[in-house]
């Protein structure tokens, strides 16, 4: 693994007019009624190379700090390269790795608490094969399986038995496959469905790995019941969300339109009830609390309520769920002015209040944690200078979230 010197940005980097917005938000002493750096911070992750790109994927919470997983842009291929990056519980830098044997990481990064290793998929940029990898505090590789007959890893999430949910695409039979993967990186079960005829698909689905920053496709899976999961990827010539007990039919397929409508991020809650974060074509939408249909065939469409206009087209999206006294769904997305947007929607399906990142300079968003002392942990690109892209840590503390939704 190679590694190289990163730093937190400080004032005396920047242009003066981002100097009194990064000494306010996050560079200045905490007043007395403030949260201290451990509950709170703001962090930029400077680089000696001032053209690298980065792309973060994940951030998760470890037994001393947390450890961010970003691609990052590699001279000999067209695919991300793995860079892992920990820094502590102030957000402060402690060091970083490079995963030169593994390209593409995705989302999620899941922390196992009986070895104190975070895992994540890759994929060998060789063999195509996706990979199970396991790092230490750290960032050392504890465990790397390479997991035979799946290729082109999508997405994953943990299931309630401790297991791993893995969508991916064999090339080879123009299939999706979604697959329970143990923690010691062994095939247990799944099945596979395809994407329909055509090649443009499969055109999809390659430049969705070399160009994902231009039009991210919203590729997610997860778990509704034990038995029970969903995934939202191509399947039928369509980009549409479905639901699977891993059969060879899907049980149920909320069908999108090719790739130009669909939805993007999905939390089930209670039943057939989801919230749901949709687009169609340019325009986005939230649902707090809609019924979707687990055991038929409907549309996307049918969904659509009307665009929210300050929301990016494309944006990238996320929704979690997170309690302070009340029951919250917590929508992230980027707006067109160039921040990162959370709205808190209450159970019955009312803004209970929001929060923007960013100011001067523009910000992307890729991830968000709820951390062990129920901190949101948003993890994101920003700008600096207008023009260099820097990874950003964002802790937004518990008592400042109660101050968001009260």
């Amino acid at each position: 693994m190679k590694s190289k010197v990163y730093h937190i940005l400080d004032s005396a980097a920047l242009p003066n007019v981002l100097f009194l917005f990064l000494a306010v938000i996050f560079l200045g002493g905490c007043a007395d009624d403030e949260p201290a750096l451990s509950e709170s911070f703001l962090k930029i992750y400077d680089d000696s190379n001032i053209d690298v790109s980065y792309r973060p994927i994940d951030v998760v919470e470890t037994v001393d700090g947390y450890i961010i997983l970003t691609g990052t842009e590699l001279s000999n291929t067209d695919f991300m390269g793995i860079r892992l990056i920990k820094v502590d519980e102030e957000g402060n830098y402690v060091s970083d790795a490079e995963l030169d044997d593994y390209v593409v990481p995705i989302g999620s990064m899941h922390l196992n608490a009986s070895d104190s290793n975070s895992y994540f998929f890759a994929m060998n940029p060789t063999s195509l094969e996706a990979a199970l990898i396991g790092v230490n505090p750290q960032l050392g590789i504890e465990v790397e399986t390479l997991i035979g007959g799946i290729n082109y890893p999508l997405s994953s999430s943990l299931l309630s038995n401790g297991n791993f949910l893995l969508q991916s695409y064999d090339p080879l039979t123009l299939e999706t496959e979604i697959s329970e993967i143990s923690q010691d990186g062994m095939y247990v079960g799944g099945n596979r469905y395809s994407i329909g005829p055509g090649s443009n698909v499969e055109e999809e689905i390659i430049n969705h790995y070399l160009n994902a920053s231009e039009r991210p496709l919203p590729f997610f899976c997860g778990e509704i019941s034990s038995g029970n999961y969903y995934f939202n990827g191509f399947y039928n010539y369509s980009f549409s969300l479905v639901f699977t007990n891993f059969s060879d039919s899907p049980s149920g397929v909320v069908q999108g339109q090719s790739s130009n409508a669909g939805l993007r991020a999905v939390l089930p809650l209670s039943g057939s009830e989801f919230a749901v974060a949709g687009f169609q074509f340019t325009d986005n939408y939230q649902l707090a609390n809609s019924t979707l249909s687990t055991g038929g065939i409907t549309s996307s469409a049918d969904l659509y309520p009307g665009n929210m206009a300050e929301l990016k087209s494309y944006t990238p999206t996320q929704i979690i769920s997170y309690s302070t006294g009340s029951n919250y769904s917590v929508f992230v997305a980027e707006t067109k002015g160039g921040q990162i947007l959370l709205n808190f929607y209450t159970d019955a399906g009312e803004i209970g209040g929001t929060h923007r990142i960013g100011y001067l300079n523009p910000f992307t968003f890729s991830s968000i944690r709820v951390g062990s002392d129920n901190a949101l942990l948003v993890l994101g690109t920003t700008f600096v200078a207008g023009r260099f892209e820097r990874i950003t840590l964002n802790k937004i503390s518990e008592s400042e979230v109660s101050g968001i939704v009260n």
